[in-house]
């Protein structure tokens, strides 16, 4: 990773997870933007107030807040470079693809063949075996074990302690509970929950 100085968009609890990893790797952060006026500053890191594309134009950003939707609405704003983080202590296959302004949290791990998309988070301890298909937007939890040849689409949380078994196709939207088993293929916009997962909930959109 270069060690540009970086922004920070978001100054939620999910912003002290990214703040660490960018420390861990030495890079200084330049500012935090966030809509909430009254914070003023994180471990010393200002608070810079609403988004403005002028601020410290040549920093890359990364979007530090854990929910898909939002995530995606604001990255569909920002001008600034996108930044991707990594965190060291993860581990990850010379032959993985990750796409801009994912993060990848520490003691992950992620085996050959798999891509993941962009603005996607890669939580603490999770593992990814090989030829996954990981699209935008999505947000693996904590602790989650997703077996090889997974296929996940845009938008899906996948809750924490989560198993997915090999081969299986998760739709676009979908939020699967904490500590599900799936063993079995997902619609889009679907709820599921459970060992084995059923689906508790169907959006049609």
């Amino acid at each position: 990773m270069e060690k540009t100085d970086y922004l920070i968009y978001g100054g939620g609890t999910h912003s002290r997870v990214v703040i660490s990893i960018l420390e861990k790797i030495g890079i200084q952060i330049a500012g935090i933007f966030d809509t909430n006026n009254r914070l003023k500053k994180i471990k010393k890191i200002p608070f810079l107030g609403h988004y403005d594309a002028q601020i410290y134009s040549n920093c890359k950003l990364v979007i530090a807040i854990g929910d898909n939707d939002i995530r995606k609405k604001i990255s569909e704003v920002i001008q600034h470079p996108i930044g991707t983080i990594i965190d060291p202590d993860a581990m990850i296959s010379e032959e993985v693809l990750i796409g801009k302004g994912t993060q990848i949290i520490t003691s992950s791990t992620i085996n050959v063949g798999t891509k993941i998309g962009k603005h996607c988070i890669i939580n603490t301890n999770s593992s990814i075996d090989h030829d996954c298909k990981i699209y935008d937007f999505v947000h693996i939890a904590p602790g989650v074990t997703i077996c090889g040849g997974v296929s996940i689409g845009k938008s899906t949380l996948v809750g924490a302690g989560t198993t997915i078994l090999p081969n299986v196709k998760i739709g676009e939207n979908v939020v699967i509970g904490a500590g599900s088993l799936v063993n079995k293929d997902i619609p889009d916009n679907s709820k599921v929950l459970g060992s084995p997962a059923k689906i508790i909930e169907n959006e049609k959109k």
